[in-house]
């Protein structure tokens, strides 16, 4: 014969089954996954902005050199047109006009060999950026991946916890609203697991399974089919 206390052990069935869901849930690989791949994302956009402000910085050096570029070769323009002008006739003087055109545009060439590297370093730079938002275009599209396979699977779980949910239902129903008080107050023990009701059979707690005292179990045995009765061990609701 049945206990009235049985549909209980089946609500329990079903409750630990969607624990065992929504662990699941909570622990799905891909969310792991998700936060290494979002983590790498974050690392790429913080070596991007290093990039982006050696960048700027090798920008107005360029920028300066080339000012310095065009004010040097004015300069030396300048000498060069002074001297083939004619209005120097001082032997002298001529050298060493011609000696400021030579320093001049001797200058000139080492700022734009300089301003070269310059140029060649920022190119380099453009590359390495490049390379790095490349990299954050395929980490999204990774990103998006994942979510979407923790979308499906969360919907899946979903899905079977509403049918848990629809199992439980009718088993509910049948118990005692004070036992089911009891029970949901139990569930809310860490140390019992979300395992509260326990088979009693042949004097011992299937919870802890601990062996009754032969007194305890008689008098437990005696009261009524519907009275809530407790393994005096583990606490647990007794199912008999």
């Amino acid at each position: 014969m049945s206990s009235p206390l049985s549909p209980l052990l089946e609500v329990q069935r079903l409750d630990l089954a969607a624990d065992k869901l929504i662990v699941h849930r909570r622990d799905l690989p891909e969310r792991e996954s998700l936060v290494a791949c979002e983590a790498q994302a974050a690392s790429l956009d913080a070596d991007h902005e290093l990039l982006r402000g050696r960048r700027e910085g090798l920008g107005r050096s360029e920028h300066e050199l080339e000012v310095e570029v065009q004010d040097v070769a004015a300069k030396a323009q300048e000498a060069e047109d002074k001297l083939y002008s004619g209005t120097i006739t001082s032997p002298k003087e001529l050298g060493s006009q011609q000696e400021e055109v030579r320093l001049l545009r001797q200058r000139q060439a080492g700022l734009e060999e300089r301003e070269m590297e310059l140029l060649e370093e920022i190119d380099g730079l453009e590359g390495e950026m490049a390379q790095n938002r490349s990299a954050r275009e395929r980490s999204d599209a990774e990103a998006a991946e994942i979510r979407e396979a923790i979308r499906k699977a969360e919907g899946e779980i979903d899905a079977e916890l509403a049918r848990l949910a629809e199992q439980r239902a009718p088993w509910v129903q049948q118990i005692p609203p004070a036992v089911l008080e009891e029970y949901d107050r139990l569930r809310a023990k860490p140390k019992l697991g979300g395992r509260v009701a326990a088979q009693l059979g042949d004097g011992r707690c299937d919870g802890c399974g601990i062996k009754l005292p032969v007194l305890e179990y008689k008098r437990m045995r005696e009261q009524p089919d519907d009275a809530v009765i407790r393994c005096v061990s583990c606490g647990r609701v007794l199912v008999r």
